[in-house]
């Protein structure tokens, strides 16, 4: 049985794309998209649990297990004193961006940049590099169509399959 904290040797980079939460409704209309990653500074607000409806920052991520330290959210420990509780990124909402961090804020200008109501750009087409040039020949020469070469029954077959150029009719 696989413990619930095994991260099975899954690279970093590719556990950070798991920790993903959907977004409210107004961010979903204004950015165009269903859910994005979970980063510190991020508003969100938790839909499952004891700790439903409850809203606040997220203060740390831990990226092993997918989930979040979001403000305001404690319990009183067994030995007294109070801790952080630990929410899993599928049972939250995020509810406002963290805009301060310059590759996040840049991936979701792009995103944002194409808005419905404006008109898109009409851009040329792209040169062709010279490499494309070439395939694009190499396909032309294969595909170009064959001639109807046909060979008189009248010459001999002593040649072996050697063809005389005489014979043939284009």
């Amino acid at each position: 049985m696989i413990h619930k904290n095994t991260t099975l040797n899954i690279k970093k980079h590719k556990l950070d794309k798991h920790i993903r939460s959907p977004l409210s409704e107004n961010l979903r209309s204004e950015y165009k998209k269903r859910n994005a990653r979970v980063i510190k500074g991020d508003t969100v607000k938790v839909l499952r649990g004891e700790y439903k409806n409850v809203e606040g920052k997220v203060e740390k991520v831990k990226t092993g297990r997918s989930t979040l330290f979001i403000e305001g959210i404690q319990r009183e420990a067994s030995k007294g004193g109070k801790v952080k509780v630990q929410i899993h990124s599928s049972n939250v909402i995020i509810t406002s961006f963290n805009l301060h961090d310059k590759n996040r804020s840049n991936v979701i200008r792009k995103v944002k940049s194409a808005k419905p109501g404006e008109k898109k750009e009409i851009s040329k087409k792209p040169t062709l590099t010279k490499n494309r040039i070439r395939r694009n020949l190499n396909v032309k020469k294969v595909l170009k169509p064959r001639q109807n070469t046909t060979i008189n029954s009248n010459s001999s077959q002593d040649n072996k399959g050697e063809v005389n150029y005489d014979d043939v009719r284009k």
